[in-house]
């Protein structure tokens, strides 16, 4: 097992107790082309109206985008928070996902989306970051995965400890059960282990078997998988899309993959799979995880 010497962000504000904000559900699992020429958030919100869900987890698999507008993390001059966010950047487009997840919810009542992705630019740079609102989709579709819940409602707001927006699950009652698969969608706080994240969630919801599937987030400093040493990716906070399973037995984890995109402050993608340790969550996770079996 890897050792770090990484420690969690300072944040200004109140640390809850409870660092899991974990809601039951199931998981409707729907491939969708999401069309050309419409914003993402748009596009996005239009698949789930068809499914007639509210609230859901998106991987991006592969597709265009005709304008990438995005940020990655920056370290905060003003010292109120332990990170921030980078200006805008534009992307040279037209760009192609290489990958890439979204949280689908509400901010004030209104479709709002969280997403992250990795790209190549019109030039074959690979590039990465917080997507913005304008992103649009190019010109031919965008291939999607759609994980619509059925009985969670994903609401962003400034959290109290952080004091950056984030996005955290609440129970809703499904007017109708429509997933296709038992699910927990959580909130990760700051400070746990991304794979002991996903231990408790297992162990809490009974799954032997799971995957993660659109989840992302923030970590503090990346620690991936390499031969010989892991890499690691300085910090404060890294940018982070994920995908994996794990496998449990007597309420450890047997066996975990956890494959992820990571963007740093400067602006560079590492890919690869996350070591057990030296992945402790910097901002919030965004974690579903999904019963296999």
């Amino acid at each position: 097992m890897t050792v770090t010497d990484l420690a969690p962000l300072r944040h200004p504000g109140p640390a809850p107790a409870a660092r899991l904000a974990s809601v039951p559900t199931g998981s409707l699992v729907h491939r969708a082309s999401l069309p050309a020429g419409e914003r993402l958030v748009d596009a996005i919100d239009a698949e789930l109206a068809r499914l007639g869900l509210d609230s859901a987890q998106v991987e991006l698999l592969a597709g265009p985008l005709a304008r990438v507008s995005y940020c990655f993390p920056a370290l905060c001059d003003d010292g109120l928070r332990a990170a921030w966010y980078s200006e805008t950047h534009e992307a040279a487009g037209p760009a192609h996902v290489l990958g890439g997840s979204a949280t689908v919810g509400r901010r004030d009542g209104e479709r709002f989306v969280h997403c992250h992705a990795v790209w190549h630019d019109a030039l074959g740079a690979v590039h990465g970051g917080h997507l913005w609102p304008e992103t649009v989709v190019g010109a031919t579709p965008l291939e999607v995965v759609v994980h619509a819940l059925d009985a969670v409602a994903l609401t962003s707001g400034t959290d109290d400890e952080t004091l950056m927006p984030v996005f955290t699950p609440w129970p809703v009652a499904p007017g109708e059960v429509r997933g296709d698969r038992r699910a927990v969608m959580t909130r990760v706080r700051p400070g746990l282990e991304v794979h002991e994240a996903v231990r408790r969630v297992m162990a809490d919801a009974g799954f032997a078997r799971a995957s993660v599937r659109g989840s992302l987030g923030s970590i503090v400093g990346a620690t991936l998988e390499r031969p010989g040493a892991p890499l690691r990716v300085p910090g404060p906070a890294t940018e982070v899309t994920v995908t994996g399973h794990g496998v449990l037995g007597d309420g450890r984890l047997d066996d975990v993959d956890l494959v992820a995109h990571v963007i740093d402050r400067h602006a560079t993608v590492h890919s690869g799979r996350l070591a057990p340790t030296g992945n402790l969550v910097a901002i919030t996770m965004e974690l579903l995880v999904e019963e296999l079996g």
